[in-house]
Parts: C-alpha cells; structure tokens; sequence
C-alpha cells in the first residue's frame, strides 16, 4: 500500500467506525421516523404502523452493523499495516 492510502485508510474506516455506532445506536427513532416519513403522518392502523417500524428498524440497524464492522475491520487492517511499515 503506497503511503496516501495508508494516511486516508484509519480516518475514513473511523469515521465508518463512529457512523455505524451512532446509527446503530439510534435505529429504533430513526425507523419510527421514517416510518411517519413514510406514512405521511397518517396513522392507518396500529399493526400496519409496527409492521413499518419494524422494517425500518431493522433495516437501520442491519446497516450499522455493516458500518461497524467495515470500519473496525479497516481500522484493524491500518494498524497491521502500519506495523509491518515500522519493521
């Protein structure tokens, strides 16, 4: 790996890392919120509305997981190379 990448590699996986974390962590108010997005703030039905926070929901926190897991696994791939660079 040429120097640029490995100065570009541990900030873009960090911020990865920390973007993954945080969507993650909110998922349940950001699946409740674009559930209304989606719904056009018109509450149908009660079970048709959890169908939809659920969905989203899990659709957020399938793609923070991703996020976290790329982003560490960059961070963990910087770091070795690093270390094999010092050597």
């Amino acid at each position: 790996m040429d120097k640029l990448k490995l100065r570009i590699l541990p900030k873009v996986s960090l911020i990865t890392f920390i973007a993954g974390l945080v969507i993650l962590i909110n998922s349940a108010g950001l699946g409740e919120n674009a559930a209304i997005a989606f719904n056009g703030g018109a509450i149908t039905s009660p079970d048709g509305f959890s169908m939809l926070v659920q969905g989203y929901t899990n659709s957020f926190t399938i793609t923070g997981a991703i996020l976290l897991f790329l982003g560490g696994l960059g961070c963990l791939i910087s770091i070795i190379f690093l270390e094999m660079q010092k050597q």
